[in-house]
């Protein structure tokens, strides 16, 4: 009956035609009346009944507008994205605009209340696990994030904080890309493990970070006279396995449920347990999981291979929170569950996650295809399944400003393919889009992009794949587990079309976190000519093992230009080239490197790159990494007037002195000088008055203009 009451209060609101504000504008509100007609007065419940209002609207007046779909503060619960087809779309001169209050409170959310709450003797909190009904049977819906007072709460974890180090591990393949991985643990690390039961083990997680990418799998037993720990699961690759250098965690084991805020999901008891926080009381506090399998809560979806755009659709001040993040299952029914397990349905029981580079094969919570002239102002989109946003296929000249972007699963913002829409023949550089499926000349600006790969540790804050002519600027990109912004997506000298992108005035920072290795503040990959990475500051660079770099262009990263940057407090080099070509490394601030400063991995027969006018300042140790030191001299790099400064003591390149290693042709017209800094302890990098380098060709630049300007 109350379907019927919706659909006729649409109907006779398009029979009428004046129910709308005369500047055609459609009114949305939560817990709106019964009989809703879109106006201020009497205001629809839900944006996709204002779309379907809209629509029929803008048939009526083909020329019309602009259009705009207000949004009153409140929560927005959907069960299925809020899609946007080509109809949605407006015109350059009269856009559609979806527009919530300038604070932001018009929220659409992926999630569904849990409650039942109750106190237990111990103190802990429990509920029922939720039951979905089915035609044919019930079934317990299985999630994997908890989200208590708007905050994703932290999952049984241990240990609680920081990881296990891994003695080994032994990989056995079995039918097609299936392998059972035997992991080894030091001493008793999982002695816990024996007293789970087999429904407990089953329903655990075992996460495991190797170089730059993170596995999740259930467990399938625990060998306690060996200390081994079986998991199944798709095999990782065989360049980036596990091995004793892995560390890992267990998630949503009884045991590690045993601090404030964590959360276990007890399949075995069928219950959800909670662990309250100070001051926290049934009363005042709110859960909600994510509706099981969606992924993406906004979706625009236009049609790049026929050519069909989404277009002139503009979001303002809405906030999207909430998604699922739903992986291949690895127990199909009732396989492998405990016995009397309810449902037998494949969603249920923990999901499975290979690994790979920069999460590239996960999806984002706004995810666009077809997408011409979107802007995104004044928006957050918040504790994400996995991506924040992806324009991913054939998005053309959107924007994203004033954005907030936290707490994703995995990264923030995705740009491109991480497949090539049109085959890249070796040697070319492309920069044209082809048949309407080239995405480029999208604008990221003035975005808080921060506190991500919660769950895909891999992922990346900003990351551009097969995309050109796109600019990362006045960004803040901070707490990330891998990489802060990659860079295209060849591997060596093959065509690209990533070129002609710009990153600038962006502060990076707290990247690596000694969660993953091989990573930096901006990692590149392939031919770029015209990309830029210009007045940006990267600091609090760290790797568990290997990398920790500043600015990392990895293999055949060819036409970078890297300027005005400043760079400190890496793990190792404030720059690293593996391999490359053409690249400049141009008056930049270089400073305390912890493991080297300076690096080339791999020494080609051209010119690999060009660093001039660079101030490379450190405390002790070498410039060049131990392991590509005489690289650094066999290689090609053209070094012209940069200015030298270790505060110890004289340095030493390769054990030559500088006068030695000028005299080897090196950086001939180079100094060794003290740069006067204001404060180089507390890092304050600006120029004392009098500084010398200006007359040695160092150009100063507004170290203070990098960063976001929005609260958040």
């Amino acid at each position: 009956m109350k379907r019927k009451l919706v659909l006729g209060a649409v109907a006779v609101a398009l029979a009428c035609g004046s129910a709308y504000s005369a500047d055609n504008t459609v009114f949305v509100a939560p817990n709106s009346d019964a009989v809703r007609d879109g106006s201020a007065a009497h205001p629809f419940a839900t944006p996709s009944e204002a779309q379907e209002a809209l629509r029929a609207l803008k048939k009526k007046a083909p020329n019309g507008g602009p259009w705009t779909i207000s949004l009153a503060a409140g929560e927005y619960p959907i069960d299925k994205p809020l899609t946007l087809l080509p109809e949605d779309s407006g015109s350059p001169n009269a856009p559609v605009t979806w527009r919530g209050p300038a604070d932001g409170s018009a929220r659409i959310v992926g999630a569904r209340e849990l409650k039942g709450w109750r106190v237990r003797p111990d103190g802990r909190w429990e509920t029922d696990v939720p039951i979905e009904k089915k035609p044919r049977f019930q079934v317990a819906v299985w999630f994997e994030q908890l989200y208590v007072n708007g905050r994703r709460a932290k999952r049984a974890r241990y240990p609680n904080e920081g990881f296990l180090q891994a003695k080994g591990a032994k990989p056995t393949l079995l039918a097609g890309d299936t392998e059972l991985m035997e992991l080894f643990a030091n001493g008793d690390d999982l002695a816990s493990l024996a007293a789970c039961s087999f429904a407990h083990l089953r329903l655990a997680h075992l996460v495991v970070h190797h170089k730059w990418s993170s596995t999740r799998r259930p467990i399938r037993g625990y060998d306690a006279a060996r200390g081994v720990v079986f998991t199944e699961g798709r095999s990782v690759t065989k360049w980036n396995t596990w091995d004793a250098n892995s560390t890992y965690y267990v998630e949503n084991a009884p045991f590690a449920l045993d601090e404030p805020g964590e959360w276990l999901y007890d399949g075995e008891a069928k219950k959800i347990v909670y662990i309250p926080r100070p001051g926290e009381t049934l009363e005042t506090t709110r859960f909600q999981y994510p509706v099981p399998g969606l992924v993406t809560l906004l979706r625009i979806a236009g049609d790049p291979g026929k050519e069909t755009f989404v277009h002139d659709v503009v979001f303002e001040n809405i906030a999207f929170a909430f998604s699922d993040s739903p992986r291949r299952q690895c127990f199909k029914g009732r396989k492998g569950l405990p016995s009397g397990e309810i449902g037998d349905d494949s969603s249920f029981g923990p999901s499975e996650w290979p690994g790979g580079q920069a999460a590239a094969h996960t999806s984002a919570a706004v995810l666009a295809d077809g997408a011409h002239r979107i802007a995104m102002r004044g928006c957050s989109v918040a504790y994400t399944g996995e991506y924040g946003v992806w324009l991913r296929e054939g998005c053309v000249s959107n924007r994203i400003e004033r954005c907030s972007i936290v707490h994703p699963g995995a990264g923030g913002v995705r740009i491109g393919m991480n497949v090539a829409s049109q085959k890249i023949g070796k040697g070319e550089r492309m920069t044209g889009f082809v048949n309407g499926r080239g995405t480029g000349c999208n604008v990221i600006d003035n975005c808080v992009i921060a506190h991500g790969g919660r769950i895909f540790a891999e992922g990346v804050g900003v990351w551009i794949g097969h995309s050109p002519f796109n600019s990362v600027t006045h960004c803040e990109i901070a707490d990330f587990f891998y990489t802060g912004v990659s860079i295209g997506w060849v591997w060596g000298y093959a065509g690209s079309l990533a070129q002609g992108n710009t990153l600038a005035f962006c502060r990076v920072h707290d990247i690596g976190q000694r969660a993953l290795s091989d990573m930096g503040g901006v990692y590149t990959l392939g031919t770029s000519y015209g990309t830029c990475v210009t007045n940006n500051v990267f600091f609090n660079i760290d790797s568990r093992t290997y990398g920790g770099w500043g600015l990392y262009p990895d293999e055949g990263s060819e036409g970078i230009l890297f300027e005005n940057n400043l760079v400190y407090d890496t793990k190792d080099a404030s720059f690293h080239q593996h391999y490359g070509k053409d690249n400049i490394l141009r008056n930049n601030i270089l400073a305390f490197s912890r493991q080297c400063q300076v690096a080339l991995t791999r020494a080609e027969p051209h010119l690999s790159f060009t660093a001039e006018r660079n101030i490379i300042y450190w405390n002790a140790g070498p410039v060049f990494a131990r392991y590509g030191g005489t690289v650094n001299e066999t290689g090609k790099i053209a070094w012209k007037d940069n200015i030298w400064w270790m505060e110890s003591g004289a340095p030493s390149f390769n054990g030559k002195t500088f006068a030695q290693w000028q005299a080897k042709g090196n950086d001939v017209h180079g100094v060794v000088m003290d740069p006067l800094f204001v404060d180089p302890a507390k890092r304050d990098f600006r120029l004392k008055p009098g500084s010398p380098v200006v007359k040695a060709g160092f150009r100063p630049f507004d170290i203070s203009a990098a960063g976001a300007a929005i609260a958040q």
